[in-house]
């Protein structure tokens, strides 16, 4: 089996339903012991820093935006 590459140069901003199979697929991290970092996530595969953000205004779902 190949391994999985991910995305995170192709991206600033992630919305919408792919969110969680993102989150699930190539990142760590949602610390839960630290209520400062339990939104921070970190790519598995290329080290990129991410945080997931509550919806804004109508959204119903989180978005996933790259902060290094």
């Amino acid at each position: 089996m190949e391994d999985l590459k991910c995305s995170c140069e192709k991206f600033e901003r992630l919305e919408g339903a792919s969110v969680p199979a993102y989150v699930a697929a190539f990142l760590e991290g949602g610390a839960r012991s630290n209520p400062e970092e339990k939104n921070r996530y970190r790519c598995r595969v290329c080290g990129r820093r991410w945080e997931k953000r509550a919806p804004e205004g109508e959204e119903t779902r989180p978005s996933l935006v790259r902060i290094g």
